[in-house]
């Protein structure tokens, strides 16, 4: 007798508040999966880890930046996964039974296109993302196309798979924007996976890194933060970054971070729209601000300040696949510590581990989905 399959399907646009008294995963529910039939270029996979991504949080929530998701969808793009079946077509050296990753993001292709044409698929305006454009990897089983596979590198296990996707948008941000020097002191805003995974390539590149999180965020992914030897600061409105920089914050060995309140380069992973405003008034003149985060409103920034101090201020969209090839050397090697930040999950409490998510009660989410 076959076992039914499942996904975790998004089906409203409720826009949600954990304190507004309304149930967390109202716009969400476990439904049967139905399985198209395979066309050209196609492969059918099943699905063996996936990570719930902060994007994924925000489509729960209805968050004004992932309301143009379609609905019914099942999400998910953070996975990895066992070929099954090759639809029609050629793809290459794939065989049933590989175990791979996918691409998020899948571009155009045109020869036209700027971002095409030189393999940026992450930045071409027509690309389509699993799990928010074509349903992703909180199905069983999954359809997608074959050039999005990324074969899984030798000693990589397929839970380390789910988190290929999050650490190559970091390993992109981090290789093409931030061009980090040993001895620089850097903040991260924002203790989320990508947060925690730009803390730990910053300190592989040699600096000296602090972490920020809410006052919520202290007994665990601060406290996992804290347990890898970065610098945690707990901010609030009423006690900002930059009140904090300015009146002086040392490491674990008493030694000042930052020069007068300035620090060398704010890596930006928390989204939310004052700490993007505030992040110009704790950078050196001359020094470096990178945005990983999206946001659900306009942004004020002080321009006039950004100006007077020469800040460079660059966005970081996505990765492609040679951000994937590196992300994997990287848990591979050591230089990311994926066990210490996965939190793993039967498919059977799915739920459970997306309210986990939304409320900060775990670090990373990675559901065991077969």
């Amino acid at each position: 007798m076959s076992t039914e399959l499942k996904g975790f399907c998004l089906h409203g646009k409720q826009k949600i508040s954990p304190s507004s008294g309304i149930p967390i995963m109202s716009n969400t529910e476990v439904v049967a999966l139905e399985i198209p039939s395979l066309k050209e270029g196609e492969i059918l996979a099943k699905t063996l880890y996936t990570g719930i991504c902060g994007s994924d949080n925000s489509a729960s929530l209805g968050k004004a930046n992932f309301d143009w998701v379609e609905r019914p969808r099942v999400i998910g793009h953070e996975f990895s996964a066992e070929i099954l079946a090759l639809g029609p077509g050629d793809h290459g050296n794939l065989k049933v039974g590989d175990v791979f990753t996918p691409l998020a993001m899948l571009g155009c292709r045109e020869e036209a296109c700027p971002a095409c044409s030189v393999s940026k698929w992450n930045l071409c305006p027509s690309k389509q993302i699993i799990g928010f454009h074509r349903n992703g990897g909180f199905g069983q089983q999954v359809v997608l196309e074959s050039d999005r596979v990324v074969p899984l590198m030798k000693g990589l296990t397929p839970a380390q798979g789910a988190l290929v996707e999050p650490l190559s948008v970091v390993v992109n941000a981090l290789h093409n924007k931030c061009h980090i020097k040993p001895g620089q002191d850097v903040v991260v805003t924002g203790c989320g996976i990508i947060g925690l995974m730009a803390a730990e390539l910053a300190k592989a590149a040699g600096a000296r890194v602090a972490i920020t999180g809410l006052a919520s965020d202290k007994e665990i992914r601060l406290k996992a933060a804290k347990e890898r030897g970065f610098i945690t600061i707990e901010v609030s409105p009423e006690n900002s970054l930059s009140t904090q920089l300015s009146a002086g914050i040392t490491d674990a060995n008493g030694i000042p971070f930052g020069v007068l309140g300035k620090v060398d380069l704010l890596i930006e992973c928390s989204g939310v729209p004052q700490v993007l405003s505030e992040a110009i008034s704790v950078v050196r003149p001359e020094g470096d601000i990178c945005v990983i985060a999206t946001y659900g409103q306009d942004v004020a920034i002080n321009a006039t300040h950004l100006t007077r101090t020469s800040l460079n201020m660059r966005g970081s969209m996505g990765s492609c696949r040679e951000d994937y090839m590196v992300a994997q050397k990287l848990m591979v090697t050591g230089v990311f510590p994926s066990e210490h930040y996965t939190n793993i999950y039967d498919f059977k409490d799915i739920r459970q581990a997306f309210e986990d998510s939304i409320l900060a009660n775990n670090v990373k989410a990675v559901i065991k989905m077969n």
